[in-house]
């Protein structure tokens, strides 16, 4: 059952390899359902699907069945400032997100590290609050920990951003009354009753 599971997901797409194109969630269960594993599912695709040239699915199996770890004794992670400009470069660049946000949430992570690394120097903090901040009721410095959500808060749409989205909707529903009513003279014409939902 594991096997299948990581079959599945390898199906569905995963980090370490492409999909089969016009496999979807729904067909790539019935697959495995069916042939229980992705060689049998591959032996059976017939013409609609094209298997990816080179396809490395064994090696995606095998770094879901044996990942490779290191033990964390091993590892020296050193906490530092963040680099707002790499950030920047990556978030805002790459990934279209919005710079001002990006910057605001980089400057809250500096100030947290700065909090935090006060916070070390006190001990037992006492009172965790629904926040995810664990606040020191002593005073002094404190013991931050913020989550991902406190960085990036979602920005509330414009009043011209929520127009342009109530007059998509009103011309989807016009098109929908449009095609009912079609549907409907038609069914009359031919002395028929409308299908539900046309």
């Amino acid at each position: 059952m594991h096997r299948q599971f990581i079959d599945l997901c390898i199906l569905l797409g995963c980090d370490y390899c492409e999909t089969i194109p016009k496999i979807g969630p729904t067909t790539a269960l019935k697959m495995i359902r069916e042939h229980k594993s992705l060689e049998k599912v591959i032996e059976n695709l017939g013409e609609k699907y094209t298997v990816p040239e080179n396809w490395p699915y064994l090696d995606a199996r095998e770094l879901f069945h044996k990942p490779t770890v290191t033990e964390p004794k091993e590892l020296d992670y050193k906490w530092e400032a963040p680099d707002i400009e790499g950030l920047v470069k990556f978030l805002v660049v790459d990934k279209g997100f919005n710079e001002d946000r990006v910057r605001s949430g980089a400057a809250r992570l500096t100030k947290g590290l700065k909090t935090s690394t006060q916070g070390e120097r006190c001990q037992q903090p006492r009172q965790r609050p629904a926040s995810g901040i664990t606040a020191d009721t002593r005073g002094g410095g404190g013991f931050h920990t913020a989550r991902l959500g406190d960085f990036f808060k979602p920005i509330p749409k414009t009043e011209e951003e929520i127009e342009a989205i109530k007059k998509k909707n009103e011309a989807k529903t016009a098109e929908k009354k449009k095609r009912k009513a079609k549907s409907a003279a038609e069914a009359k014409k031919g002395g028929k009753k409308a299908k539900l939902g046309s």
